[in-house]
């Protein structure tokens, strides 16, 4: 109890397992990735399939660069700032365009991810679950 009597809200880290469970149910997240001017972060629509998240971006935009191999993060989250709680997973993983034509085809067989920029969306790329975290903050 604090002074005025109210409960500290609860704040620690999420198991592997919740992180997935967030990760897999999520449709919205960020990319995060160092480029020759500096770090970048971009909104993204994605899903989660064979342990990778993916989404589609264009071949020649911004997150094209991400078809070659490099590390990246990845990060979900959700907020509720009048309950003062909250949650965020963070993925660290190696990038990478989607190119083995039995992957292609399952994944364009999918509903998602569907980008909500305009244009012609059809690279795809993956980003690895190599390290999956999470922390949340509740009542």
């Amino acid at each position: 109890m604090t002074e005025t009597g109210s409960r500290q809200p609860s704040f620690g880290p999420l198991s592997a397992q919740e992180c997935r469970s967030r990760l897999e149910a999520g449709s919205i997240g960020r990319v995060a990735w160092n480029t020759v001017e500096g770090p970048q972060v971009l909104p993204v629509t994605y899903t989660v399939h064979n342990d990778a998240v993916v989404f589609r971006t264009a071949a020649y935009g911004p997150l094209a660069d991400l078809r070659h191999v490099r590390r990246v993060a990845f990060e979900i989250d959700a907020f509720d700032p009048e309950t003062r709680t909250g949650w965020s997973v963070l993925v660290s993983g190696q990038s990478r365009a989607a190119a083995k034509a039995d992957e292609l085809v399952e994944l364009w067989s999918k509903a998602d991810p569907v980008p909500w920029a305009p244009g012609t969306r059809n690279l795809f790329i993956e980003i690895s679950l190599d390290q999956l975290s999470g922390r949340a903050i509740g009542s």
